[in-house]
């Protein structure tokens, strides 16, 4: 029961994290009309942010699946 409370706040913190990453000051810092390998900054922050999160959801998740079945084998 410990891990999967570990897991959950670690979850919710990602999440809040995320809030705060995609709320409006930090967009605006990067909404500018310039480009980096032809895209637009924002939109690389976007959906660099979003692949980041997306690897770090599954960093917590299989990483406490794969503890608490080595835990429980004999």
């Amino acid at each position: 029961m410990p891990q999967n409370s570990d897991k959950n706040k670690r979850l919710v913190s990602l999440f809040l994290l995320g809030a705060v990453f995609f709320n409006y000051p930090l967009l605006f810092i990067f909404n500018h009309k310039s480009y980096v390998l032809g895209f637009p900054i924002l939109y690389l922050y976007i959906f660099s942010l979003w692949l980041l999160m997306i690897v770090m959801m599954i960093v917590i998740t299989t990483r406490r699946n794969s503890q608490a079945t080595k835990r429980s084998e004999p």
